[in-house]
């Protein structure tokens, strides 16, 4: 009898609200996709809210939505979920105390570990990543922690913002993806333990790539798409999905999956004059 790999769901910048429901016709489907996928464990890897930060019910109400998972499932924060780091923070919201309680006392912990037989799966806050508040470092000696005690298992990885875009020796902060001193050690940390993948989100595109032999895979939004005005060489056209990771033991791969009768949303009219998503107008949830 062939035991079939351990199967990891990651899913990406929902943006549940109850009173912008914009993005979450999606959600149920993604439901059904993930009951028939039979997975192991569901990730979300933040952005799981429209606006969390400024309105905890979208995340009581995105945790609801979740409950309804009938698997095992984890969720990790991003920034319109508790803010960002004050170097790169949008719209005055900076991580801070409050934010992250409001997240933990629906998601619970802010890092994470979640073990299956041969892999550990780690889930870390980017937002605390350069935010100087003392989480930072608890995170860090929670990675170090989790990565030295990890005996056989290999690990496989979750953060919200890539760790970079194009160069990972970029000094520019940047919005779109960790801050470069962080960013250095986390890859460094992920390095030379030797970790098979870094999942992550925040783009709402899909993307992969490797670093010192480590996958770098960046999930698709369930929410929405931006399509740019001038695509660059090699640009594919956004849809709505998510990530399955796949492990047999020895070696994890993943694939991208965007279902037909997912709804994808192009944003690109709205975002180009408002520059945020947060201030679309309200929409009741049905």
């Amino acid at each position: 009898m062939t035991t079939r790999p351990l199967r990891i769901l990651q899913v990406s910048d929902t943006h549940l609200s109850r009173t912008h429901a914009h993005f979450n016709e999606n959600w149920p489907l993604f439901v059904a996709e993930a009951e028939a996928l039979e997975p192991d464990l569901v990730v979300n890897t933040g952005d799981v809210t429209f606006n969390g930060p400024d309105n905890p019910d979208d995340i009581v109400f995105a945790a609801e939505l979740h409950a309804t998972l009938r698997m095992p499932w984890r969720a990790i924060a991003g920034n319109h979920d508790v803010g960002e780091t004050s170097m790169a923070a949008r719209n005055g919201q900076v991580v801070d105390q409050a934010r992250l309680g409001v997240w933990r006392a629906q998601f619970g912990p802010s890092w994470w570990h979640h073990d299956l037989p041969g892999l550990r799966v780690i889930g870390l806050d980017s937002a605390l990543m350069g935010s100087g508040l003392d989480d930072e470092q608890r995170q860090l000696d929670f990675l170090d922690a989790m990565l030295g005690g990890r005996g056989e298992r290999h690990v496989l990885a979750f953060v919200h913002f890539p760790p970079f875009t194009h160069d990972p020796d970029d000094t520019v902060v940047s919005t779109h993806c960790l801050p470069p001193s962080p960013r250095h050690q986390l890859l460094a940390r992920c390095r030379d333990a030797g970790v098979l993948a870094i999942g992550c989100g925040h783009l709402h595109s899909y993307a992969a790539t490797t670093y010192a032999g480590m996958a770098i895979v960046q999930a698709p939004s369930t929410a929405m798409v931006v399509i740019p005005e001038k695509p660059g060489p090699g640009w594919r056209r956004p849809r709505a999905g998510f990530v399955v990771w796949e492990f047999d033991g020895t070696h994890l791969t993943h694939r991208l999956v965007e279902p037909p009768h997912f709804v994808t949303r192009d944003m690109s009219a709205w975002m180009e004059t408002h520059r945020t998503s947060i201030r679309m107008p309200k929409k009741a949830h049905v």
